[in-house]
């Protein structure tokens, strides 16, 4: 594995440099606290604008502590703010280390911009409004949420991650059951976003999450099918099976559906953020546009929640997450990222024409 700290002009052209730059715009994701780590690394703030998004802070901070041979200083003072068992603590222990890193899986250009179908990443100024930082909601909504966080804690059952190798590199993703063996994520899990070439080989996690107790579940790793993938590359999605038969009490999550997602009205995930165990992003989290396509939602993600069932407020499967934006603070709002998700009824629609069926 190339080193990131080997030259004097960072290398984002490596997947860890690109995987760095995301995940310290993720984890410290205003000037302020990128400041504050800067200094601790001796990398001279007098050469940064500071007063741009937080995608160009970071690169900014990298390039000048790649240049000034200050980049292990800042990962040592990144990982110190950290809890050390987290998932961000342990990516920059290993990066430390030198040793193999897992990438989640993400659609992204060259340049590190998140890919959407339509339009951009960038977050207006009504969207931003709409991302309060009061996480307070009227007490009169709170009967509809915990219904609604009970029907997704049944729902989470169908939810795993997964793990795809390519040539001995590992890319992190999630994945649902749609079927009794059939999972459901996207065409960038499981296909290199380089040279489109199929994992080699492919494993899904299910209960690869906590207990609620403080400890963990014990885990399941079923083998998938490589050459049962079907799949469609322009709306990223991709459908492959397991070779086991998976536990029934798992829940099989219905795809199709009459749900039309509606703007202003809540989208909810169940992921696996940077391959981290299990979680729900449910604050936060208005859809901001829909066509008959895509929609673009604020519901807090993660690299590594790729594949992800968005749900409605009904427990209803309403997208495939495809791309997570890049943290923006606008109009004085807290940061904010705008993620996209291809709609289930597009899915549903190529599945169709393609002789797909029985889900």
């Amino acid at each position: 594995m190339e080193s990131i700290f080997n030259s004097k002009t960072f290398p984002y052209h490596i997947p860890e440099g690109m995987q760095l730059l995301r995940t310290l715009s993720e984890l410290f994701p205003n000037s302020k606290t990128a400041m504050l780590l800067a200094q601790r690394a001796e990398v001279d703030p007098a050469q940064i604008y500071w007063d741009q998004p937080i995608f160009y802070v970071w690169t900014s901070v990298l390039n000048i502590a790649a240049q000034w041979n200050r980049l292990r200083e800042l990962l040592e003072a990144g990982k110190d703010m950290l809890p050390p068992a987290s998932v961000g603590a342990v990516f920059l222990k290993e990066l430390l280390d030198d040793t193999i890193v897992a990438i989640p899986a993400e659609p992204r250009t060259q340049d590190g911009k998140p890919f959407f179908i339509h339009d951009t990443d960038d977050v207006s100024e009504p969207e931003s409004l709409l991302y309060h930082d009061d996480l307070t909601i009227k007490i009169g909504l709170v009967p509809q949420l915990i219904k609604t966080l009970e029907v997704l804690s049944r729902r989470s059952s169908s939810v795993c991650r997964i793990t795809a190798d390519f040539s001995g590199r590992g890319m992190n993703g999630t994945a649902f059951r749609i079927g009794e063996q059939t999972l459901l994520t996207n065409w960038h899990v499981l296909f290199s976003k380089d040279n489109g070439t199929r994992a080699d080989t492919v494993t899904a996690e299910f209960r690869y999450e906590d207990d609620g107790k403080g400890g963990y579940l014990n885990s399941r790793n079923f083998v998938c099918d490589v050459n049962s993938i079907i799949t469609n590359k322009e709306n990223d999605w991709a459908i492959i099976n397991v070779t086991e038969l998976l536990d029934p009490e798992w829940e099989i999550v219905p795809i199709k559906n009459n749900v039309t997602p509606q703007i202003k009205t809540q989208a909810f995930i169940i992921q696996h953020p940077m391959g981290d165990r299990k979680r729900l992003g449910f604050v936060r989290n208005l859809i901001t546009s829909v066509d008959d396509r895509v929609i673009h939602y604020l519901t807090d993600t993660q690299q590594g929640a790729s594949g992800s069932a968005v749900f409605d407020s009904d427990g209803m499967l309403i997208a495939l997450h495809h791309a997570g934006g890049r943290p923006q603070e606008v109009a004085g709002q807290p940061p904010v990222k705008k993620n996209e998700g291809i709609r289930i009824s597009r899915i549903v629609a190529d599945m169709q024409a393609m002789g797909v069926d029985g889900f």
